[in-house]
């Protein structure tokens, strides 16, 4: 079980930037936050604290493009 958020967070990670490089960019950055806060739950699962701070800055600067208005 443990393993599988990981992997679900890598998969939509994936998933985010393919939709970034069609014309379905305007989903990038709502499908990039899910994607990071499930690797965010899962490095806090395992106490990986240096990578739990990036996860927690890529979700804070996420969300405040996605509030500015997203990607144009």
């Amino acid at each position: 079980m443990l393993q599988i958020i990981g992997w679900i967070g890598l998969g939509l990670v994936v998933f985010s930037f393919i939709l970034l490089a069609t014309n379905h960019s305007k989903y990038f950055i709502i499908t990039n936050i899910i994607a990071t806060l499930s690797l965010l739950v899962h490095s806090i699962i395992i106490k990986d604290f240096p990578f739990i701070l990036v996860q927690m800055f890529i979700v804070i600067a996420l969300i405040v493009k996605q509030i500015k208005g997203g990607i144009k």
